[in-house]
């Protein structure tokens, strides 16, 4: 008897993503893995739904994460040879699922300066462009990121390898077109806790957004422990770009922010 299969064209997406991902082995990533009490933000996320203003969690974790990067800015930073980039402005891609063809594909996308931009900025420009018409099925970004990804998916592969290491050699140009950090919503999409492994790709920073869970949790107020709302999230740090100490002081910062529902309070 035959075995029936179904036969499906590979997105462009997934190329150009094993190469990101290619590239990304070499580097020396260590890993942290949070509990964030996320009660407050969740709570403030649905009142502002309730009232008509729908604001994304992913794009909440975007600002505060950027809040954080401006107090440590060397977690914002590429290393090219002996010599660190720190930039400026923090600029973040995430995967962003549209429907191609009938088929759910992820697509990536880059939110640039997140710092400049509020919550509920943020979570309108997801929105946008989940609700926009794509007509291409490379990447979602300036037309510029567009030409490349489609020269890229076109050629060879030891071309496209060989294309895009050399391309992505320069900083500048990679944090213009990449940003410096990397989301990835994993637990979004189910309701159970733990914590997501993201794959090492060109990020310095990959973040993994792991499961929600409501467990007993220590507040600090009073004795008792209290039913909160517990995210599990991943971190990523590229030890070639980032030390250990300040690794750990940002993440100890990201936490603070992020259960005092930074960037929610009107």
């Amino acid at each position: 008897m035959d075995e029936t299969y179904r036969k499906t064209r590979l997105p462009a997406t997934r190329l150009l993503a094993m190469e990101t991902m290619k590239m990304g082995v070499k580097a020396h990533y260590v890993s942290g893995f949070l509990e964030i009490d996320v009660t407050e933000a969740r709570r403030a996320i649905s009142e502002a739904k309730c009232s008509g203003t729908r604001i994304s969690f992913t794009g909440w974790l975007m600002k505060c994460l950027a809040s954080a990067v401006k107090e440590f800015p060397e977690v914002n930073a590429y290393r090219k040879g002996r010599s660190l980039y720190v930039f400026e402005t923090v600029s973040v891609a995430t995967m962003v699922e549209k429907e191609l063809r009938g088929e759910p594909v992820p697509l990536p996308y880059l939110v640039k300066d997140c710092g400049r931009k509020s919550v509920l900025d943020i979570s309108r420009e997801i929105a946008n462009v989940k609700e926009g018409d794509v007509g291409e099925d490379l990447v979602i970004a300036d037309r510029q990121a567009a030409r490349i990804a489609k020269l890229a998916v076109w050629s060879p592969g030891p071309l496209r390898s060989l294309g895009m290491r050399i391309f992505f050699r320069d900083p500048v140009r990679k944090h213009r077109m990449m940003g410096t950090i990397g989301v990835t919503a994993v637990g979004m999409f189910g309701r159970s806790g733990g914590w997501p492994l993201p794959i090492p790709n060109v990020h310095p920073l990959a973040v993994a957004v792991g499961g929600i869970s409501r467990k007993p949790f220590y507040t600090g107020e009073g004795n008792e422990l209290q039913q909160r709302e517990i995210l599990n999230l991943t971190l990523m740090f590229d030890h070639d770009v980032i030390d250990g100490a300040p690794a750990a002081r940002f993440s100890a910062r990201l936490i603070e922010l992020m259960e005092s529902a930074h960037g929610l309070e009107q």
